[in-house]
């Protein structure tokens, strides 16, 4: 069936005044294997997606990977210190370099024949086929950038729009990333639709009753999360939707009386506060589409990336980063540190599950979202629906 008669079949929600779907999508969108890989290919192929923060590769030889679908990316770093990515396929037969995880290596070797490639994913050696062009067989690069100490990958062939065009409207510089350092990763493994994973995570509609002895106890949800400024790009590349959301200051009027940062106490959690400045930067946050997050508080920050892994299943992953020469037991202790977002992301896991079997009911009807509570995943689902349209 084709996007077009899908659409004249009613499948896609109707759009209120504003442009934007008065209700959650249809079923088949969370459900269907079908919606699942055009999902990949229509959005997450040709998209920014977040890779890791610079701290977690600070040595030459370092790398992660990323898999994304049927695909995996390897990003290293070279001993120049540059960062490169490029697809885990070898040139000559197909064959993984690398199975999923992190590590180091001076080269990578494929395991069936010994091909080799230097860290910038150019061929090294070839065994016993001295007359090959080694220029020709490197492996396929992949687009990375590093913005404020976070790498990105984009799967586009051609040259993607850079991320600083993207994130111009956002200034997180004062809290200087760059010289934060990871200190915590948990993935949360729900099995849910990535969408139902990020609508949840744009409103805060849910916050007074899933959050109420945990996040709600420390900000306004009608307040806080209806403030954010839509500093996005309406009218984006090729005319599509784009999403967006930053808050430049989240101000007493948001928070409970009292409250500094986004901990369980509402008290700075690491003595050695984020930036260089002598006052404490003000908490600012980022969501863009299809699936990051960065929450820079004046004492730590949190990025968190949600990966689709099935058409219901999705990995929530959170990195918690403090100053980079901040002293554990000395200037924070983790615990604290992870504590309130850790039992977020408990909750919010909880309550997407319980949304996926729901919807996996036919007698699911998609509903109308509050509006403006819910006006963040309109927007979120707006810029989906757009590119995958076309």
């Amino acid at each position: 069936m084709s996007v077009q008669s899908e659409a004249d079949n009613g499948l896609f929600p109707e759009t209120g005044s504003d442009g934007l779907p008065v209700t959650s999508l249809a079923r088949e969108f969370y459900t269907s294997k079908i919606w699942f890989d055009r999902d990949i290919e229509q959005v997450f192929s040709r998209r920014w997606l977040f890779a890791c923060h610079i701290s977690e590769m600070p040595n030459p030889g370092d790398y992660i990977t990323m898999e994304l679908g049927e695909t995996s990316i390897i990003v290293a770093r070279n001993k120049s210190g540059e960062i490169h990515a490029f697809h885990n396929v070898c040139r000559h037969r197909g064959t993984r370099l690398r199975e999923p995880g992190c590590g180091n290596a001076a080269v990578f070797v494929c395991p069936f024949h010994s091909w080799s490639y230097n860290l910038d994913g150019g061929l090294r050696a070839a065994p016993h086929m001295p007359d090959i062009d080694k220029k020709c067989y490197s492996l396929k690069s992949v687009w990375s950038e590093v913005w404020n100490g976070m790498i990105f990958i984009n799967l586009m062939s051609e040259q993607p729009k850079p991320v600083a065009d993207y994130l111009r409207n956002a200034d997180i510089s004062g809290h200087e990333l760059d010289r934060a350092k990871v200190v915590a990763v948990k993935d949360y493994l729900t099995k849910a639709n990535w969408k139902i994973n990020g609508e949840t995570f744009q409103e805060c509609y849910h916050c007074a009753v899933v959050h109420g002895d945990s996040l709600g106890k420390l900000i306004n949800p009608i307040t806080t999360y209806t403030a954010y400024e839509d500093s996005g790009d309406r009218t984006g590349d090729e005319g599509e939707v784009e999403f967006m959301i930053y808050s430049a200051d989240l101000e007493d009027g948001q928070f409970a009386p009292g409250v500094k940062t986004e901990s369980m106490s509402g008290q700075f959690v690491s003595k050695r506060l984020l930036g260089s400045g002598p006052e404490p930067q003000p908490a600012r946050l980022i969501s863009w589409f299809p699936n990051f997050s960065v929450g820079a508080w004046p004492d730590f920050a949190v990025i968190v990336d949600w990966i689709p892994v099935s058409a219901q299943e999705t990995i929530f992953r959170t990195r918690w980063l403090v100053h980079q020469d901040a002293v554990e037991g000395k200037d924070y202790i983790l615990d604290e540190v992870v504590e309130l977002t850790h039992l977020t992301n408990i909750e919010d896991k909880k309550i997407v599950e319980l949304q996926q079997q729901g919807v996996n009911s036919p007698a699911y009807i998609p509903g109308p979202y509050h509006q403006p509570l819910e006006d963040d995943a309109r927007k979120y689902i707006a810029h989906y629906l757009a590119m995958v349209k076309k």
